[in-house]
């Protein structure tokens, strides 16, 4: 609870200022994401561009390539972003990490064995 106290003139003085400066920062979406509303949808990157749909990735190239679809067969949401479980083109299981969000705006899949870490934005 942010405390405030009446000045001589009657106006309300703010005790803590800080707290009242971390909770819009927190409220303005600097938060990581920890729920599907955080990652659903289309998110844009340099190569690729990624739709995040409740069962599926559709995974769209810059390139000639056709589009890619993929099975999610669970998301995982913690504190430093969301990990997907998905089935690739083979149907053997595979694992994603996207974190680093800034508000509904950008994310980050991060490295792993099978490529390197990729920046995306809304689009």
């Amino acid at each position: 609870m942010i405390q405030t106290s009446l000045a001589a003139d009657g106006k309300g003085v703010m005790k803590y200022p800080y707290l009242a400066a971390i909770a819009f920062l927190l409220s303005a979406g600097i938060a990581d994401a920890t729920t599907y509303k955080d990652i659903a949808g289309q998110w844009c990157g340099e190569t690729t561009d990624y739709v995040f749909a409740p069962n599926s990735l559709t995974v769209k190239f810059h390139d000639s390539r056709p589009a890619k679809t993929f099975k999610i067969t669970k998301y995982t949401y913690d504190d430093n972003g969301v990990r997907i479980d998905w089935l690739n083109s083979a149907g053997k299981d595979a694992v994603t990490v996207f974190g680093e969000f800034i508000g509904n705006a950008t994310m980050v899949q991060q490295q792993n064995d099978r490529g390197p870490r990729r920046s995306f934005k809304r689009c």
